[in-house]
C-alpha cells in the first residue's frame, strides 16, 4: 500500500493524527528548538520550543529557517511482508527541498546506535519507494541520544558503513550519519 511520509495521517490513536498537545507534523521558524519523544505509551515524536529539559535533540537554526517536522513513528505505517509494523525512524526535519532524518533515544546501555541505525535505513528505504528523491537533497541522518549528548567518535566505520549502503540506495554518494544530540541547520 503506497505511503505518502508528508501527509500520512497517523494512526496510533483512533485514527486521529493529535494527541494531547502533540501534532504530527508542525512548522516552526526559531533560532533554536528541541526535539521530544515522551516514553511510552508512545507518542509521536515532536518539536518543542519551551521545556529543553524534555529535549532529546537540539536544533540549532541561526538563519531562522522555517522547519518543519514530521513524525514517522507512530504515524507513518511502515509494513513487513507478514503484515506486522516495521521499526521505523522518529522523524523527518523538512528545510525546503531538504531531508534530514532523524531517530531520538534516551538510553545508555549499549546496542542504541546499531537500533539507530537500522531505523534509519529502513526509514530511507522505504521513502525511496514511495517518493521521487531527485525532488529532494538528504546528505545527512541524525541519531540522537540523550543519554550520550556528546558526538560519537568511535563509529568511523558504522558511519561509513551507513554512507556506503545509502549510497547504493538513492544512487548518489550517500547520506552522511551523525550521532550527536545537536544539530545544526
Amino acid at each position: 500500500m503506497p505511503v505518502d511520509f508528508f501527509t500520512a495521517p497517523c494512526t496510533r490513536v483512533n485514527g486521529n493524527c493529535q494527541l494531547p498537545n502533540v501534532v504530527c507534523k508542525s512548522t516552526v521558524q526559531s533560532n533554536s528548538f528541541g526535539l521530544c519523544d515522551d516514553p511510552p505509551p508512545s507518542s509521536p515524536a515532536y518539536i518543542d520550543t519551551t521545556n529543553p529539559t524534555k529535549w532529546i535533540a537540539h536544533v540549532n537554526n541561526p538563519n531562522l529557517k522555517q522547519v518543519t517536522f514530521k513524525a514517522i513513528d507512530n504515524c507513518v505505517e511502515i509494513l513487513r511482508p507478514d503484515g506486522s509494523q516495521e521499526s521505523r525512524c522518529d522523524g523527518l526535519l523538512i528545510i525546503g527541498s531538504n531531508l534530514i532524518f532523524v531517530e531520538l533515544k534516551d538510553r545508555a546501555p549499549g546496542g542504541w546506535l546499531g537500533k539507530g541505525i537500522s531505523q534509519l535505513t529502513i526509514t530511507i528505504t522505504k521513502f525511496k519507494q514511495e517518493h521521487d528523491i531527485s525532488q529532494f537533497t538528504i546528505s545527512k541522518a541524525y541519531v540522537c541520544n540523550k543519554q550520550r549528548p556528546l558526538a560519537v567518535t568511535s563509529i568511523n566505520q558504522q558511519m561509513q558503513q551507513f554512507k556506503n549502503d545509502t549510497a547504493i540506495l538513492l544512487n548518489n554518494t550517500g547520506i552522511d550519519l551523525i550521532a550527536d544530540r545537536n544539530i545544526s541547520i
